[in-house]
């Protein structure tokens, strides 16, 4: 989609280092006590808040397995994918997840996201329907809307660095 592309191309996705505060990071721990959640390995320009979490069951993270995301225990050694985002080095595939924590460009309040263009991710979460899935960011990469197609997946929460909102589907 062309708007997307515009928009994406527009967007400063710096990292400033940004914290979250002591009660967004409780919620949130909160939210995904004794669960199994997925991870991803941040990128520079993503939000890290992996050594915050608490109280989950199993973390796991994702790989690039033909062109196809798909879910593994978080494990070091990582290496670069062919896409330039790290995955671990021997992944041991899983299936199972309760909740998702989701990078992105930029999201809305309603939890409408903007990935980086792939579709891996909403390729991804169509397979997990019941799983909580929570996108993370920075309050200035809220917008006001994004363009979504008919494969872009709604997330149930967005989490900026001292707010968070629950979308309503």
């Amino acid at each position: 989609m062309n708007e997307k592309k515009i928009l994406r191309s527009n967007l400063n996705i710096q990292n400033e280092n940004l914290k979250y505060t002591e009660d967004n990071i409780s919620i949130l721990n909160d939210l995904i006590k004794n669960k199994i959640i997925c991870v991803y390995i941040p990128l520079k320009s993503e939000i890290d808040i992996n050594d915050k979490l608490l109280g989950y069951k199993k973390i796991l993270t994702t790989y690039l397995d033909n062109k196809t995301l798909k879910i593994c225990k978080y494990k070091k050694p990582f290496k670069k994918n062919k896409l330039n985002v790290f995955e671990p080095e021997t992944p041991s595939a899983e299936s199972e997840v309760d909740v998702f924590l989701i990078p992105g460009l930029a999201f809305t309040v309603d939890g409408k996201r903007l990935g980086r263009g792939g579709g891996f991710y909403d390729q991804m979460l169509k397979f997990y329907p019941k799983s909580l899935k929570i996108g993370l960011t920075s309050n200035d990469r809220i917008l006001k809307d994004i363009p979504t197609e008919n494969h872009d997946i709604l997330l149930n929460y967005v989490f900026t660095n001292d707010k968070y909102y629950k979308s309503w589907i």
